[in-house]
């Protein structure tokens, strides 16, 4: 990937493809911006009304004003609670950031003479999620200069928990996940500051009734 000079901001070099991406949205919007309807020609275009013949639309703007986000807090906060035999666990991240996926169970068959197979749809999956959370050492609300050594244990021991967990933001809410399995988790020790990252794989877990006229 190169790199090129962008004058525009103050001559900081960006990766190319953030600049040619950049220029194909700035044509996509250009294009949704006005909509003119037919068999107008040769006529001036109609702005009245809804039911005119251009329809303007809004391109979004980011906001890149660095005073706009100065002491403003950008963090994605996700909840845990585990419940063990010595007790209830809970703990609460600020810094946290959630992948999901899923799968649908088909069963395809084959038949013979045609191409192509039949599907037969069974059921919705389990949601992989993939989770990647910041832990920091804090006392009464502010941030220390030292490792997260008790926090990473407090971490660690919601993770070991064998069993179902509570988890709750608003991201893995979107997708009606309230339940997780914790399939397994890394951290690589970082040194540079008083930060640390952990990975976390996991599906989700969902309650079941189960009847039977069986007795």
């Amino acid at each position: 990937m190169s790199l090129i000079p962008q004058p525009s901001l103050g001559g900081k070099k960006l990766p190319i493809s953030i600049d040619l991406a950049a220029v194909s949205w700035a044509q996509h919007l250009a294009k949704k911006m006005v909509r003119f309807g037919e068999g107008r020609k040769g006529e001036a275009p109609n702005w009245e009304g809804r039911g005119g013949d251009i329809t303007p639309g809004r391109a979004g703007v980011p906001i890149t004003d660095r005073e706009y986000w100065e002491g403003r807090w950008v963090l994605c906060p996700v909840r845990f609670r585990a419940t063990t035999e010595s007790g209830t666990l809970e703990l609460e991240l600020a810094d946290a950031v959630a992948a999901v996926s899923r799968e649908r169970h088909i069963v395809s068959t084959a038949l013979t003479g045609r191409d192509g197979t039949v599907k037969e749809y069974i059921n919705e999956g389990d949601w992989a999620i993939n989770l990647v959370v910041g832990v920091q050492p804090t006392e009464d609300g502010e941030i220390l200069d030292e490792y997260p050594a008790e926090e990473l244990r407090e971490l660690r021991k919601i993770l070991d928990v064998k069993a179902a967990i509570e988890v709750q933001s608003e991201f893995l809410a979107v997708f009606d996940i309230t339940k997780i399995v914790i399939k397994s988790y890394a951290a690589t020790q970082m040194t540079e500051a008083n930060y640390q990252a952990v990975s976390i794989s996991a599906v989700s877990d969902e309650d079941y009734e189960i009847f039977s006229n069986e007795y």
